[in-house]
């Protein structure tokens, strides 16, 4: 399972769930945590797929 993420200032995941539909994820940011719903049967490339839609947040 991707680990949920703890944002120092909860504004940051503002879009986030709408983002991360875009690129084929289903998250639910939950105050400051940012974490993704991941099936209990997933295979190596659809986590990697969720890990770096995580991570794109950030670099944008």
């Amino acid at each position: 399972m991707a680990p949920p993420i703890k944002v120092k200032d909860r504004k940051t995941l503002d879009g986030f769930k709408k983002f991360a539909f875009d690129n084929g994820v289903f998250a639910r940011p939950f105050l400051d945590y940012m974490y993704t719903m991941v099936p209990y049967v997933i295979n190596d490339d659809e986590l990697m797929q969720i890990i770096c839609v995580m991570k794109k947040w950030f670099e944008r």
